[in-house]
């Protein structure tokens, strides 16, 4: 049995997560709906049920294909869709899924569920803590991506900094030296600096010439604050009463998860990003967390990978995505019109394909 659960009905998702034997941020109704805000989807939690009172939760966004520009003109007798998992987060099942049978039983109902709906195809990006990727691949196309780091929590204070490459620790200390202090802001105290933190993560986004979608709003900024904001937490450390450095971090369960950062340039010599990350993870632990992820670099083993690994060589844990194309006929002649629209050859490297951007500009007479 399952209930398809929309955030419309906020009280009942929440509810249901309760009962689940695990939970995480990601999962969260709010955490959705920030992208729904933003044009990514309509957030649903599929819940599902069985007998004996096993029970996972799996939340995503439906987006409509319907809108797509290279579909608009079709006369379709039905509304097409497809899912993903909240961007920017991770996703996948949640609960009682190391039971094949089990499994098996809510994969069959949420495919039914799929076709129902036509929805014609589903990305998933697994979550690293949870690693539940490894009981979804005879469901779907399972594909490692990249290592993710995390410092663990449960470690006593001096055990979490001796783990640090010797440059991390160098750099705490530097910025012991130099007389940096650290601070935290949540709820209405965090809404207040909103502004600061936005203005210096405008900065460095501008100096790293970042992609549009690397790129937040002071908009997206407000709504995680205000919606998360029994879940959210702003670090920042400052140099003679500056903001040099801040990082925006989301917690829930057992886990912190580190997901905006920022600083100075020009005080990148203080040490105090590192000092940032290392009293975010005592802060977590003070809370009473067990792990802080801190995530991966942009392309395999980059250097903002190094910067995460050195905090703790033995933290890796590997981040996979799902594919699943429920219906093959549409998924292909979806990308056989995006093809014909844009006069170029689909890259099916990229899912769904039919949503990728094309290589080339062209124009379309009105």
């Amino acid at each position: 049995m399952y209930e398809v659960i929309s955030y419309n009905q906020k009280s009942l998702w929440e509810e249901r997560l309760n009962q689940l034997s695990k939970t995480d941020i990601f999962y969260h109704p709010s955490y959705s709906n920030l992208y729904q805000r933003f044009g990514d989807g309509a957030p649903y939690l599929f819940f599902y049920e069985d007998e004996s009172g096993n029970k996972v939760g799996y939340v995503f966004l439906k987006r409509k294909i319907d809108l797509l520009p290279f579909v608009q003109d079709e006369q379709l007798d039905i509304e097409l869709y497809d899912i993903i998992t909240p961007s920017y987060g991770y996703g996948g099942p949640l609960g009682n899924i190391d039971d094949d049978q089990y499994l098996r039983q809510f994969r069959k109902e949420f495919e039914e569920y799929c076709q129902k709906e036509h929805i014609i195809c589903e990305f998933n990006r697994f979550h690293p803590l949870l690693q539940n990727y490894q009981w979804m691949d005879r469901y779907m196309d399972v594909a490692y991506d990249r290592e993710t780091v995390f410092i663990d929590l449960t470690k006593d204070e001096s055990e979490i900094f001796n783990q640090y490459h010797k440059n991390h620790k160098r750099n705490v200390n530097k910025a012991l030296k130099n007389k940096l202090a650290f601070k935290t802001f949540q709820s209405e105290e965090a809404s207040k600096i909103v502004n600061d933190f936005y203005q210096l993560y405008k900065e460095t986004m501008d100096k790293l010439h970042a992609s549009a979608y690397s790129y937040f709003s002071e908009k997206y900024l407000i709504s995680l604050l205000t919606d998360l904001s029994n879940n959210s937490v702003i670090g920042s450390v400052y140099f003679e009463g500056r903001m040099i450095g801040a990082a925006l971090c989301m917690y829930d369960g057992h886990s912190l998860h580190y997901h905006l950062g920022c600083s100075q340039k020009q005080f990148l010599n203080l040490g105090g990003n590192i000092y940032l990350l290392h009293q975010m993870a005592l802060w977590g632990k003070q809370m009473g967390l067990n792990k802080f992820h801190l995530g991966g670099g942009h392309i395999g083993r980059d250097s903002l990978f190094q910067y995460k690994y050195r905090f703790n060589p033995n933290g890796l844990l590997h981040f996979y995505i799902g594919k699943k194309v429920h219906n093959a006929q549409t998924y292909n002649w979806l990308i056989e019109k995006w093809e014909k629209y844009y006069g170029e050859s689909a890259d099916l490297n990229f899912f769904p394909a039919y949503r990728n951007k094309p290589q080339k500009t062209i124009s379309v007479l009105v």
